[in-house]
């Protein structure tokens, strides 16, 4: 890529040196040429200007290596699914507008750096069907990708975020912030999460499914620990997000979202047909708008069993 660079107008390279973003002058140093070899690259794809790319793609990258821990590598950084991560998740303070831009922009010099790892168009940043709940083969396959991990450290990371999303419905906020203080695990096995969330607190009793997998994960943390990713200090919201991004993803895995665990596990409460007050209650929603959205994807009864239902003799 250095050999964009070198074939920039003399305007073009002035105004590159120019730009000074406010970031910690040893990290710039480390990521600047890297960044700059990209934008020269791109440029002469795109009708985006120097001042355009550049802001944007050094702070990405400055996230991607410091904040998220990913190799200064482009086939790395410049992926889509990573550029995702980085927008929805660490520009809320973005209009959806200014936020489709950064995407745009970041999407053309990765199209320029890395075009084998970014094929596909990208997906509306309100597209509901990033939320659809995941079915029983990408369940599998979520498993297998949390065991497929590299460490200790980060396949019990994975299994955790699994068992916590599709286990017991937590937000991404949620997961970042559990204590250890607040699981309990009865003699039975039984694991019951205590979940605060805007000064309130509700029960979640998590799903027989991931009752081994969370007990054994919490077994030996002190209750101050955090029950995900219990070494760090963060409580960032991109705590999540940024472990997913870091983590490895062999092709044909499903991306993992935490929206689409907790609508795994609604789907699955309501598949067992749990009364829709205690579901609410459990999943701590105020309105039945979440639920009535994902009806569509709740197996219908035998008519025989519709039937007993209306009548009162199930």
């Amino acid at each position: 890529m250095a050999a964009a660079r070198a074939a920039l107008s003399a305007l073009s390279a002035k105004k590159m040196a120019e730009y000074v973003p406010d970031l910690p002058a040893e990290q710039l140093e480390s990521i600047r040429p890297f960044v700059e070899d990209a934008v020269a690259l791109a440029l002469p794809q795109t009708t985006y200007s120097v001042e355009t790319l550049m802001g944007p793609c050094i702070h990405f990258a400055y996230w991607a290596v410091y904040v998220v821990g990913a190799e200064l590598d482009a086939t790395i950084i410049f992926n889509r699914e990573l550029i995702e991560h980085y927008v929805r998740d660490n520009l809320p303070d973005l209009t959806q507008g200014t936020q489709r831009n950064y995407r745009s922009w970041l999407f053309r010099v990765a199209e320029a750096v890395n075009p084998e790892a970014n094929p596909r168009n990208p997906m509306p940043l309100n597209e509901r069907s990033l939320d659809t709940p995941y079915d029983e083969a990408e369940r599998v396959a979520l498993d297998r990708w949390a065991a497929g991990q590299g460490t200790v450290y980060m396949r019990r990371g994975a299994s955790t975020l699994i068992a916590l999303g599709a286990g017991a419905g937590l937000t991404s906020v949620e997961i970042a912030t559990l204590r250890r203080d607040s699981v309990m695990v009865s003699p039975d096995r039984v694991v019951t999460i205590n979940v605060t969330n805007d000064g309130r607190v509700r029960t979640v009793i998590v799903r027989a499914r991931y009752e081994k997998s969370l007990a054994k994960a919490i077994r030996d943390l002190p209750g101050e620990s955090f029950v995900f990713l219990p070494k760090r200090t963060s409580t960032k919201n991109n705590v999540v997000s940024a472990f997913v991004a870091r983590a490895s993803s062999p092709t044909g895995s499903p991306s993992v979202r935490v929206r689409r665990l907790r609508n795994t596990w609604l789907v699955q409460q309501m598949t067992d047909r749990v009364d829709v007050f205690t579901l609410m209650e459990a999943a701590g929603l105020q309105s039945l708008e979440s639920i009535s959205r994902l009806a569509s994807y709740v197996p219908r009864l035998s008519n025989d069993a519709r039937i007993a239902q209306l009548r009162g003799t199930k």
